[in-house]
C-alpha cells in the first residue's frame, strides 16, 4: 500500500466522471483517470491511503453517491450551494449554479490569487465565469460549445453539412462552406473570450475543457491565457482542504 495520504476528487459531468488524486500534504496531483460505467473505483483505490474525498455533479447525484460509497474514508463531501468556499458568491440564485462552475472558479482563484479572471470551460457547453481580484464570484454566461454549434447548424437547416471543428488550420474567414461553418463555430468562441476579457487586458483567461487547447491556439499571441485541464478537480481539492482546516 502507498501510505502517503491522498485526497480523491470526482468531477461528474454529463458524459463521464474525471477522478484526480492529490497528495494530501503537498496538494500535488498524483494521478488522474476518466471513469467509465465498468470502472471499479474500490479496486482502483485499493492501494491508496485516502484521507478524504470530495465530488461534484451536474448529472445524476445518485450516481455520484454510489461512487463516493466506494471510497474507503470517513471524510467525504459533495459540493453544493451550501458548502463553505473562500470566494464570495454573488450569484443571484446560488442553488442553481452548477457545482462544476463554482469549483472551477475557486480553483482558478486559488491558482491566481489577487487577479481578475475569466474562467472558461470549453466543452459540450461553454461557460464564461468572472472572478475579481478581491475574491468575488460575479457570475457568468453559458453558450453552446463548438461541437454543439456545428451539430445544431446541420440539424436545423436543410443543406448545411455536419462538419467537425477539428482541423490543422482554421483561417480567419472561410472560403468554402465547410470552412465557413468550422471558422464560425471555433472563432465564435474565441470572440466571446476576447469580449468577456476585454482582449485579455481586463481579465486573465483561465481555460479548461476538451476544446481548450484548440481554442487557446486561436487566441491572439498577446492575450494572457493558461490551460488547466483539471481545473474543477483542483477547485474541489482546494475546497476540501479549506473545509478540513
Amino acid at each position: 500500500m502507498n501510505y502517503n495520504e491522498v485526497s480523491v476528487t470526482l468531477d461528474q459531468g454529463n458524459s463521464s466522471t474525471k477522478m484526480v488524486i492529490y497528495d494530501w500534504e503537498s496538494r500535488v496531483e498524483v494521478s488522474c483517470a476518466v471513469l467509465g460505467p465498468d470502472s471499479n473505483l474500490r479496486q482502483m483505490l485499493a492501494n491508496r491511503n485516502v484521507r478524504a474525498a470530495i465530488g461534484c455533479s451536474v448529472a445524476d447525484s445518485r450516481s455520484l453517491s454510489s461512487l463516493m460509497d466506494a471510497i474507503d474514508t470517513p471524510l467525504k463531501m459533495e459540493l453544493t450551494s451550501e458548502t463553505p468556499v473562500d470566494l464570495r458568491n454573488l450569484y443571484a440564485s446560488p442553488e442553481t449554479l452548477g457545482a462544476d462552475r463554482l469549483a472551477a472558479a475557486v480553483g482558478a482563484a486559488a491558482l491566481f490569487p489577487g487577479c481578475d479572471l475569466l474562467v472558461a470551460d470549453i466543452g459540450t457547453a461553454c461557460t464564461f465565469d468572472v472572478v475579481t481580484a478581491a475574491g468575488e464570484y460575479l457570475g457568468g454566461n453559458i453558450s453552446p460549445g463548438p461541437g454543439m454549434r456545428l451539430r445544431a447548424l446541420n440539424h436545423y437547416t436543410e443543406r448545411l453539412p455536419l462538419v467537425s471543428g477539428h482541423a490543422d488550420f482554421i483561417p480567419g474567414i472561410g472560403q468554402t462552406t465547410v470552412e465557413a461553418l468550422r471558422c464560425g463555430a471555433m472563432r465564435g468562441v474565441v470572440a466571446e473570450l476576447l469580449y468577456y476579457s476585454d482582449g485579455g487586458r481586463s481579465r486573465r483567461i483561465v481555460l479548461s475543457g476538451g476544446w481548450a487547447p484548440e481554442i487557446a491556439a486561436l487566441l491572439p499571441g498577446d492575450v494572457a491565457r493558461v490551460i488547466q485541464p483539471h481545473l474543477v478537480n483542483q477547485g474541489l481539492n482546494h475546497i476540501l482542504h479549506y473545509n478540513q482546516a
